[in-house]
């Protein structure tokens, strides 16, 4: 799986401030999901937005960051 010239690492890593490893690689994850659903070879921007949204919402209030604040 390859990334798509043009991905803004920086613009995700913004928008998973404060997130744990396991999402971040979550994240990683789904958007290389969203990439084969659609039988590409190359992961966009948008699948990594599309990721983060679905990842980040399923945390949640349920994360494990709220109980070490």
């Amino acid at each position: 799986m390859n990334l798509t010239r043009g991905i803004d690492l920086h613009k995700v890593a913004e928008k998973l401030n404060g997130a744990s490893g396991a999402e971040v690689k979550g994240v990683c994850t789904e958007a290389g999901m969203y990439a084969l659903r659609e039988r590409r070879v190359h992961v966009t921007q948008e699948d990594f937005e599309m990721a983060v949204g679905k990842v980040m919402a399923k945390s949640g209030d349920d994360s494990a960051m709220r109980f070490f604040k």
